[in-house]
């Protein structure tokens, strides 16, 4: 068993007469990290050990592991003329990850506050 909450340790044969210990995330839903996890390696005749770490161990895609940029074809200004075709005026780029399997599933247009975008279309001035 863990001494971390959360994690839990598999142990299977390896090569010869060594032992693999896995260790693996009880809920892989989390998306969390499980962090100062140490390593200790003992010699097969015994008594001699070092240790290793601390060690990290991200699970999933949380704010701590995945970073989120605009895409380089953002396009944050469409100016249309009045009376000109709106359909495939614009096109959301999806953003860059800096995890590859943290790709982004879905796009919302939502509030400054995170609520769903509930208004209409409005046309802004640029200034004076």
């Amino acid at each position: 068993m863990s001494a971390y909450s959360g994690l839990s340790i598999v142990t299977s044969s390896g090569s010869g007469s060594s032992t693999v210990k896995i260790i693996k995330p009880t809920n892989t839903g989390l998306h969390q990290a499980y962090s100062n996890i140490y390593v200790r390696v003992m010699a097969s005749s015994g008594g001699s050990y070092a240790w290793f770490g601390p060690y990290t161990l991200s699970v999933g895609c949380y704010s701590g592991s995945v970073t989120y940029a605009d895409a380089g074809s953002l396009v944050t200004n469409h100016p249309l003329s009045v009376g000109a075709a709106t359909a495939n005026a614009y096109t959301f780029a999806n953003p860059t990850y800096s995890r590859s399997w943290c790709t982004p599933q879905t796009n919302e247009i939502v509030q400054t506050d995170g609520t769903a975008w509930a208004g209409t279309v409005r046309l802004t001035g640029s200034g004076a």
